[in-house]
C-alpha cells in the first residue's frame, strides 16, 4: 500500500501529469442546440452575480461512481479544492455568496444504478431533473452534480477521453467515474483529476471563458471556445502541448493556494456587472 506521505512533490506532480496524458483530454462542454433547456433548469448568469447570496452544491452518484472524499493530499479535504475556487470567483465583489459544497458521501445522494454505457445531454438533464426538484431563485443558485459510470456520448459514439461535462445554459454537471478511475491506479492522483475537473467545469456553467460573463482581457482562446488562453489557469486547453501542461501542474503542486483559476478569469468574474 501507498502511503501519500511517501509522496514527494516531483512524485506526484509526475503522477498526475501521466494520467492527463494518458487521458488525451481533461473535459469537454457538453451541449446539442436541438437539446431544450427545462426552464426550471435555466441558469441565470446575470443573477448569479448581482443577487444571489446562497450557493449550494448538490451531488448524487450511480453505485460504483461514489465521488472520492476524505482528503486529497496529508491535510487538504478533497471538497475544499471545489469550495475554495467557487469562493475565489466572488471574492472582492459587493456581494460575496455563502457557498455549500459536500464533503462526505453521508452529504450526497445515492441513486439507483442506470445501467447506461453512454450518456447524452439530453440524459443527463432529464437524470438531474428525476433526481433534484430544481426552483430557480434569484436570491439561492443551485449547482447539480452527477457522478455516472458510463461514458459521454459524442458524435454518436462513446468519447473516452471526456471525464466531465457542463451542461450550456444550465447548472448540471456529469462527471464520468469510470475515466476517473482509470486515470490512475494512485488514489492521490485520481482525486487530483477529479477535483480539477470539477472546478474546470463549474468555470464553464458560472460563465467562464467568455460563456455568459464577457472577458475584461484578451484571454479567449480562439481556437477552443469558452477556454482561457493563460496555461497556469484551470480554464486552459490542457491538449496543447506537453510544457503547457507541465507547467500547470506544477504550478498547483508547488503552491500553497488551492484556487486555479489564472487571474485573468478571476478579473473577469469579480468585475462583471450585469
Amino acid at each position: 500500500m501507498i502511503d501519500e506521505r511517501d509522496f514527494s512533490k516531483g512524485t506526484l506532480f509526475s503522477l498526475i501529469l501521466a494520467a492527463f496524458f494518458f487521458l488525451n483530454g481533461c473535459s469537454g462542454e457538453g451541449h446539442d442546440d436541438s437539446t431544450a433547456i427545462p426552464e426550471t433548469l435555466a441558469l441565470d448568469i446575470p443573477a448569479l452575480y448581482s443577487t444571489v447570496d446562497t450557493i449550494t452544491v448538490l451531488v448524487a452518484y450511480e453505485p460504483g461512481a461514489e465521488p472520492f472524499t476524505g482528503t486529497i493530499l496529508r491535510d487538504i479535504a478533497c471538497w475544499s479544492v471545489l469550495e475554495s475556487n467557487i469562493k475565489a470567483l466572488f471574492e472582492g465583489r459587493d456581494l460575496e455568496p455563502d457557498v455549500y459544497v459536500p464533503s462526505a458521501l453521508s452529504e450526497m445522494e445515492e441513486i439507483p444504478l442506470k445501467e447506461q454505457d453512454t450518456w447524452t445531454s439530453k440524459e443527463v438533464l432529464d437524470l438531474a431533473l428525476d433526481v433534484w426538484d430544481a426552483h430557480p431563485s434569484g436570491y439561492e443558485a443551485e449547482f447539480f452534480v452527477l457522478f455516472l459510470k458510463g461514458y459521454f456520448k459524442s458524435e454518436d459514439a462513446p468519447d473516452y477521453r471526456i471525464i466531465g461535462v457542463s451542461i450550456i445554459g444550465t447548472p448540471v454537471i456529469a462527471i464520468f467515474k469510470d475515466i476517473i478511475l482509470s486515470s490512475s491506479s494512485i488514489p492521490q492522483v485520481a482525486r487530483f483529476v477529479e477535483q480539477a475537473t470539477l472546478v474546470h467545469e463549474f468555470g464553464h456553467v458560472m460563465g467562464l471563458v467568455n460563456n455568459g460573463v464577457p472577458p475584461v482581457s484578451d484571454h479567449l482562446d480562439p481556437e477552443h471556445p469558452r477556454h482561457c488562453t493563460n496555461n497556469r489557469c484551470v480554464m486552459y486547453w490542457v491538449n496543447e502541448g506537453a510544457s503547457d501542461m507541465t507547467e500547470f501542474v506544477r504550478l498547483m503542486i508547488d503552491s500553497d493556494s488551492l484556487v486555479m483559476f489564472g487571474e485573468e478569469c478571476l478579473e473577469d468574474t469579480r468585475s462583471y456587472l450585469p
